[in-house]
């Protein structure tokens, strides 16, 4: 193929084609057009981007989120669609899209904001109030330092401070409330004659020509779905079978040689006040104020009254400076250096300063470093080895699966012969999939493309996770096809005659409609000739489902009738019914309590942020350059 283009671009084409593709070079560079977009990012906004392991962690993050939410609901293969994976990204260029003009406008975080979301957490409480202790601990479990939670709370706090300062811009008149309630708790009254569609059952007469005509009709509602059974090759590694050992002198080697992994460093337990610049105190003033609480501490007054009165860090100041155990990393490092430096408990630093202001610092208690001795730790470091050599051998043959699937995809038993694998079997699935490896999407994709199903090829192999992976190919196909009449038969019956009684109903309800005459004033007498009841609604609010959320829905979209009723059909649970709307009654503003008040007062005023923002988002959108690479998500 190269040959053939180098046999063809020759002469006057070549100077023409190259010429073109010297253009973008001679105006942008080469630099710049290779690096249009960063290797590792699926988006980029405006100057920033977002990374591919940060997309793929924000939507993994969400999933799991619905899956909790959802429960057995909950639809794996749905929500990792091509289509749902760019929803997703478009909601995170529009929160990056509203951080950065936030950060344009100069809005900033404060860090007694930040102080006052961390009380408010519940894992961070102990008996309701705040908790150093509890709060590292909860960030520990979570694998995050305090620094690294705060920084990113700071960013979300940031995101939202946008739509909260447009949410307090809006102005929700007290009219505008007495509107809604009009409109929110209206009520109407009615008389309603109620046809049951269970009167006709008896009189229709379903043929097997009719049974028949319906099926012939309506195909595709009685055809099944589309399935396959899969063979295939599952490579696990932590099922790979080793003889990996190591002798005790090796052991110990790697003992002493991570012996530092093996012991939790030393923490100190400390309280602090922070005295903060401000605008109305200097840099001067600041360390003068700490150089004093200091001495008076070393005076014999109270440290955590001290710290209560004039600490900045709101948060440990009410626990009278405690900031808990402290480990490495986990304070800034000036902090760290002043309390690592002092000896014994009850000593006092000198004034520290740090990026968030001048630090008194008192040692409250030392724990020394634990941890595993060589007895302790023998059976997890040859536990480690076994695994690393799993992990090597499992590496080593799924690039062997790789190979062999390249050289032969026609068949699994090349492929299980050489690895001393056993080809295994799937249940029938459909393209929502299925049990075991049919839950996972990828493999369900596979498994309905062209080189599977149609082809009849062993797919590439799919890692369904880390140090997991499957070759798959189609064991049987069973395409769509229309379930047999006879298997169908009684559900058609049974849908004919509910299709015919709601027509005869609605036939029967325009006969009483005719025969109550205008305004319905002999509704009662029409009905009673059809051997049915007038029942009387006096008040029917919008929440009423009882009626059924489709009759409810219709019966509010009726004009209200002033001094002259009229009668309407209406769907009523399957069937119909025959009403006569007399009166629409306002809700009453001034019965409405202060909740609902203020509720409707939320709602109005989140419908306008929602708006609002909507609009700023498109503005910013309009005005931001984005560029997203789809193959990537």
């Amino acid at each position: 193929m190269l040959q053939a283009i180098r046999d063809r671009v020759t002469g006057i084409v070549a100077i023409f084609v190259l010429g073109l593709l010297a253009v973008p070079f001679l105006f942008f560079g080469m630099e710049s057009y290779m690096r249009a977009v960063p290797q590792d990012a699926v988006a980029v906004v405006g100057d920033d981007e977002i990374p591919g392991n940060e997309f793929q962690a924000e939507f993994a993050r969400h999933r799991a989120e619905l899956r909790q939410q959802m429960g057995d609901d909950y639809d794996d293969i749905a929500t990792n669609q091509p289509t749902y994976r760019r929803e997703f990204l478009e909601t995170m260029i529009d929160e990056l899209l509203l951080r950065q003009h936030t950060e344009q406008l100069g809005l900033v975080v404060s860090d007694r904001a930040i102080a006052e979301v961390l009380r408010q957490v519940p894992q961070f409480q102990i008996d309701g109030q705040f908790n150093p202790q509890a709060y590292r601990m909860a960030l520990s479990a979570a694998g995050q330092t305090p620094r690294s939670f705060e920084q990113e709370l700071r960013q979300d706090v940031l995101a939202r401070l946008l739509p909260g300062a447009i949410a307090d811009t809006v102005i929700v008149t007290e009219a505008e409330i007495d509107r809604h309630i009009r409109l929110q708790n209206q009520t109407r009254q009615f008389a309603m004659v109620e046809i049951p569609v269970e009167r006709f059952h008896d009189d229709i007469d379903v043929t097997d020509a009719d049974v028949e005509a319906y099926y012939e009709d309506n195909l595709e509602a009685f055809t099944t779905e589309e399935a396959v059974r899969l063979a295939y090759v599952e490579l696990i590694a932590e099922d790979l079978v080793t003889d990996a050992t190591l002798d005790e002198d090796e052991l110990r080697r790697r003992y002493e040689a991570a012996r530092e992994r093996y012991l939790t460093p030393e923490a100190r337990r400390a309280s602090h006040i922070l005295i903060e610049t401000t605008d109305e105190r200097d840099e001067l003033a600041a360390r003068e104020l700490a150089r004093e609480l200091r001495d008076r501490i070393a005076d014999g007054e109270d440290f955590a009254e001290l710290a209560r009165e004039y600490s900045d860090d709101f948060v440990s100041a009410e626990q009278g400076g405690d900031l808990g155990w402290i480990e490495p990393d986990d304070m800034v490092e000036a902090f760290e250096d002043a309390l690592y430096a002092m000896d014994s408990e009850g000593d006092l630093s000198e004034p520290v300063e740090t990026r968030f202001g001048w630090h008194v610092i008192r040692l409250d208690d030392i724990r020394p470093p634990e941890g595993m001795s060589f007895e302790e730790a023998r059976s997890e470091i040859l536990e480690e080895y076994v695994e690393r050599q799993r992990e090597d051998l499992y590496i080593e043959l799924s690039e062997r699966m790789v190979d062999l699937v390249f050289a032969d995809d026609s068949s699994l038993e090349p492929l299980a012969d050489d690895l001393g694998l056993e080809i295994q079997h799937t249940e029938r699935f459909t393209r929502a999939g299925g049990d075991g490896i049919a839950a996972n999407s990828e493999v369900v994709e596979a498994a309905f493309s062209d080189l599977v199903l149609v082809e009849g090829a062993v797919s590439d192999p799919i890692e369904l996770s880390r140090n997991h992976m499957v070759a798959i190919k189609v064991d049987e196909h069973f395409p769509a096809e229309p379930r047999p009449l006879a298997e169908v038969e009684s559900e058609i019956r049974s849908l004919i005659i509910d299709e015919r009684a709601a027509e005869m109903a609605r036939e029967l309800a325009q006969r009483i409609v005719e025969a109550a005459g205008d305004g319905g004033v002999d509704l009662a007498a029409a009905a009673e000739a059809e051997g049915l009841d007038v029942e009387e609604f006096d008040r029917v609010g919008r929440n009423d489902f009882q009626h059924g959320p489709e009759f409810v829905q219709a019966l509010f979209r009726l004009q209200d009738p002033g001094e002259a009723p009229e009668l309407h059909i209406l769907p009523r649970q399957g069937s119909h019914a025959v009403v006569r709307l007399e009166a629409v009654r306002p809700g009453e503003p001034a019965a409405a309590s202060d909740m609902e008040r203020n509720l409707a007062r939320q709602q109005i005023q989140f419908s306008r942020m929602g708006y609002e923002i909507t609009g700023l988002i498109e503005w910013l959108r309009d005005n931001t350059r984005i560029r997203v690479v789809e193959e990537r998500l």
